[in-house]
């Protein structure tokens, strides 16, 4: 879509004079454009228009308060235009709790903000607009299965590095995979799991914004869902997602102060970050071993993959903290 075209959308859906509309990069939605808009008045907003996914990223952050969602005309939260949905929330300022670290009233500022977002009332809005859990990890148990199979016939050069990579940590990839897919079935059949809530469903340090001290905002809610807490809880508890920034016992201790009295299900937290590791070496795989990949791409994907399985990665915390 053109800027003079997402212009005249958002002129004639919402009431918001702009004076400045500037693409973002980096977005994961390939189906989506995300920009920064300016107002008269100096005010910034996420302005995006998506053909994908559902408008739980929307919804969630609506009920929970910010980032606030800047209704159309009409009142709604978002507009249907062109074959797509267009929607503006406030843009958040702020450092990025990647670049920069933590502190204890921060990390107190983000365990009571997951607290909030999983104690919201699941009304009808959310109920229609939101998918549910279904333990259901068929689309990454399906890609992982094709990759590691894939890379028995590695012939370039990136795929070879990755295949060396990759067979140095098989054995317990594999082990993550059957592991997963056996509690998908023991927990898709219990009749004791916890309540449903809104979940982030990616809440890990990316995601979050630093607007202030002591403050911390979450941000894109495009994965939302209803689901057990523990589909949160596991980007915190037992160090996290990211290898290059795990989350420490003191910080899991400052996060617990904000959040409250927790005492998570093991199998739950071992199935989602059994899921977590097939999706983040599964999705980067196929592109390393796709053809149209560009070089640059096929670099930053062994990157990603290299860093799940180093030491400090997920998949050696899935080992760590396996429930059957």
């Amino acid at each position: 879509m053109s800027a003079e075209r997402l212009r005249e959308l958002l002129a004639s859906q919402y009431d918001l004079p702009l004076r400045t509309l500037e693409p973002v990069d980096g977005g994961a939605d390939p189906a989506a454009l995300l920009c920064r808009a300016t107002d008269e008045a100096g005010l910034s907003y996420a302005v995006k228009w998506t053909s994908g996914g559902s408008p739980a990223g929307v919804l969630v952050p609506a009920a929970l308060g910010r980032p606030a969602p800047v209704r159309t005309r009409t009142g709604e939260l978002w507009a249907d235009v062109d074959g797509a949905r267009l929607s503006v929330v406030e843009w958040i300022d702020g450092a990025g709790a990647l670049e920069s670290t933590m502190d204890r009233d921060e990390w107190v500022s983000f365990g009571a903000l997951l607290a909030r977002l999983h104690a919201l009332p699941v009304d009808a809005a959310l109920r229609a607009g939101v998918a549910e859990e279904t333990f259901d990890p068929g689309r990454w148990v399906t890609l992982f299965d094709e990759v590691d199979a894939a890379l028995d016939t590695a012939r370039s050069e990136s795929a070879r590095r990755l295949a060396a990579l990759w067979l140095a940590h098989r054995d317990d990839l594999r082990a993550v995979r059957e592991r997963t897919v056996g509690l998908a079935a023991v927990l898709s059949r219990r009749d004791d799991l916890p309540a449903f809530v809104p979940c982030h469903a990616d809440p890990h340090l990316g995601n979050v914004v630093l607007p202030g001290p002591g403050e911390a905002v979450l941000i894109d809610f495009d994965d939302a869902v209803l689901a057990p807490r523990e589909r949160d809880l596991m980007f915190v508890l037992g160090g996290g997602v990211l290898a290059t920034a795990p989350v420490t016992t003191g910080q899991q201790e400052w996060f617990a102060e904000g959040y409250g009295p927790c005492e998570p299900d093991p199998a739950l937290l071992a199935y989602y970050r059994g899921v977590r590791v097939l999706e983040d070496v599964a999705e980067p795989v196929s592109f390393v071993l796709d053809p149209a990949t560009g070089q640059r791409d096929r670099e930053t994907c062994l990157g990603y993959v290299a860093e799940v399985v180093s030491p400090t990665g997920l998949l050696a915390q899935a080992c760590r903290h396996s429930a059957r």
